[in-house]
């Protein structure tokens, strides 16, 4: 059976950081990936890491800061049911009256596990991905980081043409 891809480098990083533009604020930022679209190129993502601010510590609140790495250019966070989400990460922590849970964390899509070359989270085929942030109930903005693990593979027409179409038209 063929491969609708090869693997044609060595895995490398590809970073990026974020600070809400308002308390509470969904926010976005484009990161460039350096891919050769005229030879069908892609990217492989084997892993998402991510860091983040910790949520406020609010009495009688939950508050959020979430983390998500998207293939196409979102309005808000997604669930898992998106098919442009690479990686997304919650963090939660929970205020009583006068005690506090948390920070909780829930990688809904991602890993913290050394990453195998093996591990296959997404393919994109455009030159870019799009981090985002947005806190909620939280009194001071968040910020995160995030480092993906890539290796550029080789597309078949078919695999690039539907991946292309895909992130274009999403």
């Amino acid at each position: 059976m063929p491969k609708a891809y090869k693997i044609t480098s060595d895995p490398f990083f590809v970073n990026g950081s974020i600070t809400e533009s308002g308390n509470n604020t969904y926010t976005q930022n484009e990161v460039s990936l350096p891919l050769d679209s005229l030879n069908q190129e892609g990217v492989l993502v084997h892993a998402v890491y991510f860091t983040s601010t910790e949520p406020s510590r609010a009495p009688n609140t939950q508050t959020v800061c979430a983390l998500q790495v998207t293939s196409t250019s979102k309005t808000g966070t997604v669930g898992a049911n998106d098919a442009n989400l690479i990686a997304r990460r919650q963090i939660i922590t929970i205020g009583g009256a006068a005690e506090f849970s948390g920070p909780h964390i829930l990688d809904l899509i991602g890993q913290d596990a050394p990453y195998q070359e093996s591990d296959n989270l997404g393919l994109i085929a455009t030159d870019n991905v799009f981090f985002a942030v947005q806190g909620s109930g939280n009194t001071a903005v968040m910020s995160g980081e995030f480092r993906m693990v890539c290796s550029r593979v080789k597309l078949d027409s078919a695999a690039y043409a539907a991946l292309v179409t895909n992130e274009l038209t999403s």
